[in-house]
């Protein structure tokens, strides 16, 4: 026996050829309908997705990071929102002080209207 695993061992290195390694499993949490659309998706490339994970693999270590580029993403944080409440509160409560809050679109626009029209006056500027 021991005579048959030399003669593999140098038959291997003659060839260059590499056991194949040990394989892990590995468990991942998704939502089901992701799941489902990549699933589909590397169907129709051809693939399953434990191949589509490992070619992500191989092509993270070929890149030594991951193999596309990572932004972020422009979003409201959470000081961004706490701003812009803040403003809506202080535009609302100038609203109530100066006895606009609760008008109508038309009502808005009458009085955009009207002020136009008394800085043309002021101005001297004739309207047609």
């Amino acid at each position: 026996m021991l005579l048959l695993y030399i003669v593999y061992i140098i038959f291997c290195s003659c060839i260059n050829y590499e056991a194949p390694m040990a394989m892990s499993i590995l468990q991942i949490r998704v939502d089901e309908n992701l799941k489902n659309e990549v699933s589909d998706l590397f169907e129709r490339l051809g693939m399953d997705i434990p191949t589509a994970v490992r070619i992500f693999f191989k092509r993270a270590i070929i890149e030594k990071g991951l193999p596309f580029d990572v932004n972020e993403i422009p979003s409201t944080t959470a000081q961004d929102s706490s701003r812009l409440m803040q403003a809506l509160y202080a535009l609302n409560e100038e609203a109530h002080k100066n006895g606009t809050a609760g008008m109508s679109e038309e009502e808005i626009e009458a009085e955009i209207k009207a002020a136009r029209a008394e800085r043309k006056k002021r101005n001297g500027v004739r309207s047609h």
